[in-house]
This record gives structure tokens, C-alpha cells and sequence, in this order.
């Protein structure tokens, strides 16, 4: 038995090391919205998707959304891509690059915005409450319920917004820039 612990543990030592990426960081955004701070703190790397892609994005691997302090993770999976430097790797399908405020007469909306670069994935776009709840969302114009409000017209009625207001970004939107810090 003795040996056989050994030889594992001999295999497992020889095998090569996997390493984190060199050009890997840590950003984060910040905003307010309705009295609330929102962070999206992303983990990516200083390259981004070979320039042949639809959108040139930056090559992430996890991005949460804190809303008021509640960590919220989106249901995202992640795609082989070729990166700038010549590599393939795994990353979201999935990358934001906005967040907004929508603010209506019965209440503010965190908007979150981002879509993919990998040719047949979606531009997405989610509205949270300030309380950290997901609300609504969509992947480019098929509106999908999600979360206590349902439809589109029920979170207007609701949060007192304009469908004006839902499809397009405020003056105060911020663009996500990526970027080793």
C-alpha cells in the first residue's frame, strides 16, 4: 500500500505545473445608483480576442457584480477563444462593458450590459434592483423574463421607467475600459 501512495505521489509530483497567466489582473468599476455603490470586479488578462472577432474584447475569466455590498455572479459560461498573442484559452462568453443607472419615479435600476466576442454570442443586458436582484433581462432584442418583476411592461409599471429609457444608455453610462492597472 505503502508503494502505491509513493508512485502516486512520485506521478503527481512530476506532473508540469499549471501557472497562473503573467498578464493576469483584477479591476475594478464603480458607480452609484439610487444611493447604492456598484462594483464590477473582473479578473482578466492584458490580451484580448483575436482581432478577426465581431467585437475586440478583453479575454475575462469570472466577473461579479456587487450591488449595496450583495455579490451577484452571472450565469455565464465560458468559450475556447484565440487571444491577440497567438493563444487559445477559455474565457466568459460573456464579457460586460456598461453599467447605467435607470432612474424612474418609483425607484432606480441598476443596468448591466455586455456581450460576447466569439461570433454567435449575444449582446446581453440585465436590470437589477439597488437591493441586488435581478429583474429582467435579455440577449439582443429576445426579451426573457427573469426574477419577481417578469415582463419589460411590468417593471415599467413598477420602477416608474420608460421603455425609452430601458433600450437606450443614459449620458451618465459607464464604459467598462480594460487594461492592466
Amino acid at each position: 500500500m505503502n508503494r502505491l501512495l509513493t508512485g502516486c505521489l512520485s506521478l503527481l509530483l512530476s506532473l508540469p505545473a499549471v501557472a497562473a497567466p503573467t498578464d493576469a489582473y483584477t479591476q475594478r468599476d464603480v458607480m452609484q445608483c439610487g444611493g447604492v455603490e456598484v462594483v464590477l470586479v473582473s479578473s482578466c488578462r492584458s490580451v484580448t480576442v483575436e482581432d478577426t472577432a465581431d467585437h475586440v474584447l478583453p479575454v475575462c475569466s469570472d466577473q461579479t457584480i456587487n450591488i449595496g455590498g450583495k455579490v451577484l455572479r452571472r450565469d455565464v459560461g465560458k468559450v475556447s477563444q484565440l487571444t491577440s498573442d497567438g493563444v487559445k484559452t477559455k474565457m466568459l462568453s460573456n464579457v460586460v462593458v456598461a453599467m447605467d443607472c435607470v432612474t424612474g419615479s418609483k425607484g432606480s435600476l441598476v443596468s448591466i450590459g455586455g456581450y460576447g466576442g466569439c461570433g454567435a454570442c449575444p449582446e446581453w443586458r440585465g436590470y437589477y434592483s439597488t437591493a441586488g436582484r435581478l429583474e429582467q433581462y435579455s440577449f439582443d432584442n429576445t426579451q426573457r423574463s427573469f426574477g419577481s418583476k417578469g415582463s419589460r411592461g411590468v417593471l415599467m409599471e413598477a420602477y416608474g421607467v420608460t421603455k425609452r429609457q430601458l433600450q437606450s444608455e443614459s449620458p451618465a453610462v459607464k464604459r467598462i475600459e480594460y487594461g492592466q492597472p
